[in-house]
C-alpha cells in the first residue's frame, strides 16, 4: 500500500500540473487561508479513496475552492477539539510542576514532570490513531460532530486494519521527511519541498482512507461511502448519475398506445377503482 500511496499523485496525464498547483498552494501557506484550501483538497483525496476511486486524484479545476477551503476550516475545528482535550489532560501534571516550583518541593516537581511526560507520550500515540479515524468519519458523514463519534472511534480505532494503516502512514511520513531534509540542503531543493509535501500528504491521506474504508466495512458491513456512478461527483454535489429515469407520468413503451385513465367508480366496499385494477394478471395497484 505504501508504494501505491506514494505513486497516487503521479497518476493521470496532468499529474505535473496537479502537483505544481498543490505545491504553490502550500508555498503560500503563510497567508493562512491557503492552508485551509490545502487541507480541504486532502479531505477530497480521502473522500475519493473512501469511495474506492483511487485511479485518478482530484483535479484542482474540478473542485470549488471555496467549498474545499470551508471544508478545511471545519476539519481544523475537529483537530483543535482533540488538541484541547490533550491540553486539558496535561493541565493536571502542569499544576503539579507549578506547585512544586513555587513550594520548593523537588519531589513534587519531579513527579509533575514524569506524569506530564507520560501523559504527553500517551496523548501523542492516542492522537496518532484517533485523528485518522476522526478525519475519516468526518469525511464520511460530512459533519463536525461525526469527528467525535465515540462508537466509530472505539470500533474502527481499535481495528487491526486501521492500526496497520496508521503504522504505514507513519512510515510514509518518515520517507517524505527524509526526502524533504535532503532537498533542504540546497536552495533549489528547498523550493521543491512544498511539492514533495503535497505528494507526501496525499499519500498519507490515501493510506488513512484505505485503512478507514476497510476497517469501517469490517465493523459495519458496508462501505463508508458509495462510489459515484460517473465521474464528476464531487463534494457537495452528491453522487453523479448517468442517463435519465422516466418519471411516473411518462408513458412507457409505444407512444401510440392508449394509456388508461383514473375513474371515479367505486366497488362494493366503497373504495375507488380505476382502469389500473383491470390488469389481466389480477395484481391490482401495480402499474404495468
Amino acid at each position: 500500500m505504501i508504494e501505491d500511496a506514494l505513486r497516487y499523485q503521479t497518476q493521470g496525464d496532468d499529474w505535473v500540473k496537479r502537483v505544481a498547483l498543490g505545491g504553490v498552494v502550500l508555498f503560500f501557506g503563510f497567508l493562512i487561508v491557503p492552508l485551509f484550501t490545502f487541507q480541504g483538497y486532502m479531505l477530497e483525496v480521502m473522500r475519493r479513496v473512501l469511495r474506492g476511486e483511487t485511479d485518478t486524484p482530484p483535479a484542482w479545476d474540478e473542485l470549488d475552492l471555496t467549498d474545499i477551503t470551508v471544508d478545511g476550516i471545519r476539519h481544523t475545528v475537529v483537530v483543535m477539539g482533540y488538541g484541547l482535550l490533550l491540553t486539558l489532560a496535561l493541565a493536571v501534571p502542569g499544576l503539579l510542576v507549578i506547585g512544586g516550583g513555587l513550594g520548593g518541593s523537588e519531589g513534587l516537581l519531579l513527579v509533575g514532570f514524569l506524569v506530564a511526560a507520560l501523559l504527553y507520550l500517551i496523548g501523542v500515540l492516542a492522537m496518532a490513531v484517533i485523528l485518522p479515524v476522526a478525519t475519516g468519519n468526518f469525511v464520511r458523514a460530512d459533519s463536525i460532530a461525526a469527528g467525535f463519534d465515540r462508537d466509530v472511534l472505539s470500533s474502527v480505532g481499535t481495528s487491526r486494519t486501521m492500526l496497520m494503516a496508521v503504522v504505514m502512514a507513519f512510515a510514509v511520513n518518515v520517507i517524505v521527511s527524509v526526502g524533504a531534509t535532503i532537498l533542504g540542503f540546497t536552495i533549489v531543493g528547498y523550493l521543491a519541498v512544498p511539492f514533495l509535501a503535497f505528494v507526501g500528504q496525499s499519500a498519507i491521506m490515501y493510506v488513512w482512507g484505505r485503512g478507514f474504508a476497510d476497517a469501517y466495512e469490517e465493523e459495519y458491513g458496508e462501505p463508508p461511502l458509495a462510489p459515484t456512478t460517473a465521474t464528476g461527483g464531487t463534494h457537495g454535489s452528491g453522487p453523479a448519475t448517468t442517463g435519465t429515469t422516466p418519471s411516473v407520468d411518462e408513458p412507457i413503451g409505444d407512444s401510440d398506445t392508449d394509456q388508461p385513465s383514473w375513474s371515479d367508480d367505486t366497488d362494493e366496499s366503497g373504495f375507488g377503482t380505476s382502469a389500473w385494477d383491470d390488469a389481466g394478471d389480477g395484481d391490482s395497484g401495480r402499474r404495468r
